[in-house]
């Protein structure tokens, strides 16, 4: 690839991560999405600032339709020293655990209207203070690992209603079930999941995460259809505005380089929107469906 088109490339996505930014950075009266050209000197990310502090890690940050709300994963319950669910209000502050408290969480999005969120746990494993307790006793003396992301799986969707604080499990399969978006009109989820590594009481061969894939279900759980079968992981994937298409991460089977890929809900096809041989990562559409 030439570098102007790179340059294209990451220009468009670098637009995508401004509007984002630019959500951020306006609490009480969101801005209209972010048009037009990149312009030479121009500070694209002045306007960005910290909104999570307390804890261990925090990540996976993602708007409420009106851009006045957060979902977010962090680890700082003193008593799970996993990640777990969090809503930020952006106009005071306020952050509220979403996920109960038990088990490892990720990957949390909000439905349309932004009364319910999505979110994967192991909230169900009959192991998880066990794991929990092991955990925070290696951290106490000292021997916590080196971060590396877990595909347990246990891992399943759940659907959490924020005002009755109703949980529906959404998902049963032996994998990792996780990396869910909704569709704009609410009617589906968007996932990723190794589940056909386990199939007949199988086990993956190798690195779980070599075996993902992407995979949408009607929000009550019927018609699950996989739509990658490509070798290496694919996750991560978002919706388009319009819910016409979808965005994600695929990375090479090696693990060593990671591309982004489109495809159009029309026709199934995946097509590389990268070709750049490394690591490109959380890919988003822009509103406007432009970039």
């Amino acid at each position: 690839m030439d570098r102007s088109a790179t340059r294209r490339i990451l220009a468009r996505r670098l637009l995508a991560v401004v509007g984002a930014a630019a959500l951020g950075a306006s609490c009480a009266s969101p801005p209209e999405p972010r048009r037009g050209v990149l312009v030479a000197g121009e500070d694209l990310l002045d306007q960005a600032r910290q909104l999570t502090f307390a804890g261990h890690r925090a990540g996976e940050g993602y708007f409420r339709s009106d851009g006045r709300a957060l979902v977010f994963q962090a680890e700082r319950d003193p008593l799970n020293p996993f990640y777990q669910i969090y809503r930020l209000e952006l106009a005071d502050g306020v952050v509220e655990r979403v996920s109960p408290g038990p088990g490892k969480t990720t990957c949390a999005w909000f439905f349309p209207g932004g009364d319910a969120v999505l979110y994967a746990s192991t909230e169900h494993d009959p192991t998880s203070m066990e794991q929990q307790s092991a955990e925070l006793e290696r951290r106490e003396a000292g021997q916590e690992r080196r971060y590396q992301w877990d595909f347990d799986p246990e891992y399943e969707l759940y659907r959490i209603d924020l005002s009755t604080r109703e949980r529906r499990r959404l998902t049963r399969a032996r994998g990792y079930d996780a990396e869910g978006s909704v569709s704009p009109d609410g009617r589906w989820i968007l996932f990723a999941s190794n589940r056909h590594a386990y199939r007949d009481g199988a086990e993956p061969a190798g690195d779980p995460s070599a075996a993902m894939d992407l995979y949408r279900v009607r929000v009550d759980g019927s018609e699950l259809e996989r739509l990658t079968d490509a070798p290496g992981y694919d996750g991560g994937p978002f919706y388009s505005a319009d819910g016409r298409r979808i965005v994600w991460r695929r990375f090479s089977p090696d693990g060593n380089a990671a591309e982004i890929w489109l495809m159009s809900l029309d026709d199934r096809e995946p097509r590389p929107l990268t070709e750049l041989g490394a690591l490109s990562w959380a890919p988003f559409f822009h509103p406007s469906g432009d970039y």
